[in-house]
């Protein structure tokens, strides 16, 4: 039967530093190959303590008689205490303490990380949606389909340090399901993913928006053996790296291109 469910959640999380941060290393710029090399002077953080989180979550299903669902759903997270760089001029008092020698690591800037004093905010909406095609003819029958979604927004002094996460994702597909054999088609959609600092140009790198095809195909020879096709990004679409800041033209963002071209497998499995 058909079902409509609201749901909400509360919870609380914490986040450790990465364990390299407590061995208290320190990366020293290339002086003999700037400006190509590292121009900056890297040091851990000792003192950084855990990130801590809020987080509040709501849901809303509907349920399609035997045949699938759609949702909704929405998020908000803040953040105390999250992970920020900062960056300052290599004192004198910084020099002496690490024992370097000012003639040389004086005109360097030292980056390190810090716990920020401001709240930084992540919020999120989600979208996802499955159902058996039953109207369709008996020729057809086995078919369905599905759609999800996902949205994410960082606020705050600290946003600029969520680097990896993926504002806008994707995926959708078709798939045909029969006793003996059964065929799925998936899309996959990655919006524009933002990297780390890229000093040189005084801004950072990007993953380009990509949407690549997936096809995989199993065939049931006996009851306990089966064949299977799986083919992984079946137009070879490659993935674009850009490099740019805010001063950078369009005609010089691109940093690198690869293509890694259509990955394929198949074998047989079985249980025995």
């Amino acid at each position: 039967r058909e079902n409509l469910i609201a749901r909400a959640g509360y919870y609380h999380s914490i986040g450790r530093p990465d364990f390299a941060e407590y061995s208290s290393g320190l990366t020293l710029p290339d002086t003999e190959n700037l400006p190509s090399g590292n121009n900056r002077i890297t040091v851990n953080n000792v003192g950084l303590k855990a990130w801590s989180a809020k987080s509040t979550k709501v849901r809303l299903e509907y349920y399609f008689e035997r045949v699938g669902q759609i949702s909704i759903g929405a998020f908000q997270r803040d953040f105390e205490n999250f992970f920020g760089s900062t960056v300052f001029n290599a004192t004198p008092a910084f020099l002496a303490l690490y024992g370097l020698d000012p003639t040389t690591y004086d005109p360097y800037d030292v980056v390190t990380k810090h716990n920020l004093q401001s709240t930084v905010r992540m919020t999120g909406l989600e979208f996802d949606y499955k159902q058996a095609l039953t109207f369709l003819p008996p020729w057809a029958r086995g078919v369905q389909v599905f759609a999800n979604a996902s949205a994410l927004r960082a606020t705050g002094e600290g946003a600029s340090n969520f680097a990896g996460y993926v504002p806008r994702t994707a995926s959708w597909g078709v798939s045909l399901t029969r006793p003996k054999y059964n065929v799925r088609m998936n899309w996959n959609y990655r919006g524009r993913q933002r990297g780390g600092v890229v000093t040189g140009v005084n801004g950072f790198q990007y993953s380009q928006p990509r949407t690549t095809v997936d096809l995989n195909a199993e065939w049931q020879v006996r009851k306990n053996i089966g064949l299977y096709l799986s083919a992984q990004n079946i137009f070879n679409v490659p993935e674009v790296l850009l490099r740019y800041g805010p001063d950078t033209p369009g005609y010089a963002r691109r940093y690198q291109v690869t293509t890694y071209g259509v990955q394929l497998s198949a074998g047989l499995k079985g249980s025995f």
